[in-house]
């Protein structure tokens, strides 16, 4: 008879602490439910979330846009209906003009042209020619350099190389040499125009400057 009461009240015990396990249990599960409720937003904040983040967005497409706008603001395409593809900017001669993509008789008359190398501010000897004339985007004055003056060269991104002369010296119209593209990986310009009675060309190297 002991035995059998011992064994109704272990029964009991074991009931009661299941009953408690699964009430804390349920407690535990409703707690991490009201947390996970309480974090993530509603389909309303949800929207409202997006719409700043589109907002944010546009800000910074139109920053970069602004950006490549500012650049080529002050910088033609084009001069007189032709392709404009760099800048030249000599501060000694107070000289600044446009790089021509052609180099012909008529456009020699509008400006400095490239006539031969890589792309402006590539890698190579980019070498730009100009008439002597008294204009003022042309290389009437490039007998007044001397070397180690800067010669900026600026492509139609905006990107902007500093050049520092090295050599100026005369050469015959059939001497070529100083259109040479061996140029041990450095990026180098020629600056070529004729002397007076154009009897010989004018050439001005200069070489990439590193700060």
């Amino acid at each position: 008879m002991k035995s059998r009461i011992i064994v109704i009240d272990n029964i009991k015990i074991i009931c009661i602490l299941l009953i408690t396990i699964i009430f804390i249990a349920f407690i535990v599960i409703k707690i991490i439910n009201n947390n996970q409720m309480e974090s993530t937003p509603t389909y309303e904040e949800q929207e409202e979330i997006n719409v700043e983040n589109n907002k944010i967005g546009s800000i910074e497409t139109n920053i970069t846009t602004n950006n490549k706008v500012e650049r080529k603001i002050d910088f033609p395409t084009e001069l007189e209906g032709t392709e404009v593809i760099g800048k030249v900017e000599i501060p000694k001669i107070n000289l600044v003009t446009y790089i021509l993509a052609e180099t012909s008789k008529e456009t020699l008359n509008k400006s400095v042209t490239k006539l031969c190398g890589p792309k402006i501010n590539g890698v190579g000897n980019l070498c730009i020619t100009g008439h002597n004339y008294n204009n003022k985007n042309m290389f009437k004055d490039l007998k007044k350099l001397n070397k180690g003056d800067s010669i900026f060269i600026t492509d139609m991104k905006g990107n902007k190389i500093e050049y520092l002369v090295y050599d100026i010296y005369k050469v015959y119209p059939k001497e070529t040499e100083c259109l040479s593209q061996e140029t041990n990986g450095e990026r180098q310009i020629t600056l070529i125009t004729c002397t007076s009675g154009a009897i010989k060309r004018l050439i001005v190297k200069a070489t990439e400057f590193y700060d």
